[in-house]
């Protein structure tokens, strides 16, 4: 159950992340460079939802290393419930696009960027090599119970996967709310 969690909350994750990568691989540096009416710009939130990925790597094995010696009993899957409404009332409810699912992509290993804008190639190389990373931690923990470890974030002390579907969901709200909105304003520059 507890790897079937973690792996289900990694999944999504990833897929989420090929599915930003496809939505702004293709786009030329005056529509990356566009800002809105707040002055952002779809290169700016792909760079935050990068920088949140690469806190969560930072974070994680920190986090792992209090949880191993501390002695924090194993939570329950209504446990898990609780915390991960705490962050759908923080982000709102996690309304995923609805192609999100015929993204085969399951392993950072996997995610792809081919053919590209090249000025974006950098930050996108980037990602991978922290989700890889952060693969690799949560991948380790597979012969553990993971329900024991927990992630210390400004949210509180959550399970590891409310840690994962916090940073899923952060990086949904600057998709949806940043990117897809810049992309679906009149003014945007055609291709």
């Amino acid at each position: 159950m507890e790897t079937e969690l973690l792996g289900l909350f990694w999944t999504e994750k990833i897929k989420l992340s090929q599915y930003t990568i496809q939505t702004v691989k293709d786009l030329s540096d005056s529509q990356l460079d566009h800002t809105d009416a707040l002055g952002e710009t779809i290169r700016r939130y792909l760079n935050s939802i990068v920088a949140s990925d690469f806190l969560f790597r930072l974070s994680l094995p920190v986090s792992l290393g209090i949880s191993s010696i501390l002695p924090i009993p194993r939570q329950t899957e209504s446990e898990v419930e609780k915390d991960l409404v705490k962050v759908r009332d923080l982000f709102g409810s996690p309304a995923l696009p609805s192609n999100l699912k015929d993204i085969i992509v399951s392993s950072a290993e996997g995610l792809y960027f081919e053919g590209c804008n090249p000025s974006l190639l950098p930050t996108l190389q980037r990602w991978k090599k922290i989700l890889l990373r952060l693969e690799k931690s949560i991948t380790g923990l597979n012969g553990k119970d993971s329900l024991k470890y927990r992630y210390f974030s400004v949210l509180g002390i959550v399970s590891l996967p409310v840690a994962i579907n916090y940073f899923s969901t952060q990086n949904l709200y600057y998709l949806r709310n940043g990117i897809l909105k810049i992309k679906e304003n009149p003014s945007f520059p055609k291709s």
